[in-house]
């Protein structure tokens, strides 16, 4: 038989921060955020708003984490997916701003790459519109594939699903690795809220 303060060492040992430092900011309207990155006054609680500043002038430019949604709940009901995954994807690809570009050529809020904008026939991939459907699309068909194993098609949406098939498995790639974690936290994140 253990002892009674057993339970209450566990309890403690278990919510005992691990030394991290706890950070705090205020945003425009006065809501105040707390946070473990020293750099959280450059973006929103989840990270969907990033502040960049114009080369000219400085001023901040926002996306906002929810502009998106009516067209998410649509994209979601075509394709008979969660909501919260693809939001969580839009986040992890381009942090909201459909006018993203990446240097291997994604475009938009879903970092389409340019096969998949002429498989699902996209007209315009930086049409916001445009740009979930096809990548609900692609994200469907990669679940569908992967016979529902929601991290091998997340790795699939980042390093191909040919090199996922050829790994069997998640890639040993970092920017892979973290890609699917980061889309999984965000996941999480929009499923309870």
């Amino acid at each position: 038989m253990r002892p009674k303060g057993w339970i209450l060492c566990l309890a403690l040992v278990v919510w005992a921060p691990a030394g991290a430092e706890i950070y705090t900011y205020k945003d425009a309207s006065g809501q105040i955020y707390f946070t473990d990155s020293p750099g959280a006054h450059e973006i929103d609680i989840m990270g969907a708003r990033r502040l960049d500043r114009h080369k000219k002038g400085g001023s901040p430019k926002l996306w906002s984490s929810s502009a998106f949604d009516p067209l998410i709940v649509k994209a979601a009901a075509k394709h008979n997916l969660p909501f919260a995954l693809i939001k969580a994807v839009i986040h992890a690809e381009s942090a909201f701003n459909p006018k993203a570009l990446s240097p291997k050529g994604a475009k938009g809020l879903m970092q389409l790459m340019p096969q998949n904008i002429a498989f699902y026939k996209i007209k315009n991939p930086f049409d916001p519109d445009e740009n979930i459907m096809g990548g609900a699309a692609y994200l469907k068909l990669l679940l569908t594939d992967f016979k529902g194993n929601r991290k091998l098609a997340l790795a699939a949406y980042n390093a191909g699903p040919t090199k996922v098939k050829e790994c069997q498995g998640v890639p040993p790639i970092a920017e892979t690795r973290a890609y699917v974690a980061k889309v999984e936290r965000f996941n999480r994140y929009y499923s309870l809220n």
